[in-house]
């Protein structure tokens, strides 16, 4: 998480860049009554991510219902990363690196146990999409 608190969001790889965005604008989509696929598909799509998309709407929806507490997004444009955020980021990068016990007790801290597991499996999805 440490590698993602206090940054600016110009600071981070472009991938992780591509899911703080992803999930910003999921979230003020949802806020605005919009369908967050919607506004995510075009993006995805253009990186060549468009098969991650249903596994990102189902982690952020588990997220959006299904939270222990809420989780706090700032608005798309924002130039800093945000503390959830940045937990949520070092969720995605340690999916990515592969360390499941490290993923799973992280995910344990930030949804009820019901949303445990499609979460984690949700998140290995997004990592494998992306390439790991």
């Amino acid at each position: 998480m440490y590698q993602f608190l206090d940054r600016s969001v110009a600071e981070v790889v472009p991938i992780d860049r591509l899911l703080l965005c992803s999930m910003r604008q999921w979230v003020a989509s949802v806020r605005a009554g919009r369908c967050p696929c919607s506004a995510l598909g075009p993006v995805l799509q253009g990186q060549g991510l468009a098969n991650m998309l249903p596994d990102l709407n189902m982690a952020m929806l588990l997220l959006e219902r299904e939270s222990l507490s809420q989780l706090r997004f700032k608005p798309p444009f924002a130039a800093e990363i945000g503390d959830d955020e940045a937990l949520l980021l070092s969720l995605h990068a340690l999916a990515r690196a592969g360390a499941q016990p490290r993923v799973d007790a992280i995910i344990e801290q930030i949804v009820k146990p019901e949303a445990r597991l499609p979460l984690s499996v949700a998140v290995a999805r997004i990592a494998v999409a992306i390439g790991r």
